[in-house]
């Protein structure tokens, strides 16, 4: 294995346990409901996390990579959910108005 090959696994390994440290800390007992969060936390750590250190870490070293994707993995499901949650409740009267001063600026 090259050190690229080890990086990215290093940085799964990252996320996935950033994603099971939230289903320990859970005591629901259904086991579905633990893996579909551990996978979901996994994924969003795996596709957010290198967006983040990209933009903000460019010159970071692997342990802070690995710390980016343990806390993302860790929190990123929550944020989703909370984000979603935003979305239902504000969405509408965002869309709302983004759509009253399109259609102002049209009528002019």
């Amino acid at each position: 294995m090259d050190k690229a090959a080890i990086a990215d696994l290093w940085l799964l390994l990252a996320s996935v346990a950033g994603a099971i440290m939230p289903v320990a800390m859970y005591t629901d007992k259904s086991q579905g409901r633990a893996v579909v969060r551990v996978v979901c936390g996994t994924l969003i750590a795996v596709f957010l996390a290198p967006v983040i250190e990209k933009r903000y870490m460019t010159d970071s070293d692997l342990d802070v990579q690995a710390a980016v994707s343990f806390l993302v993995g860790c929190f990123g499901l929550n944020l989703t959910v909370l984000g979603q949650k935003i979305l239902a409740d504000y969405g509408e009267i965002v869309a709302k108005r983004l759509l009253g001063r399109l259609t102002k600026e049209v009528g002019k």
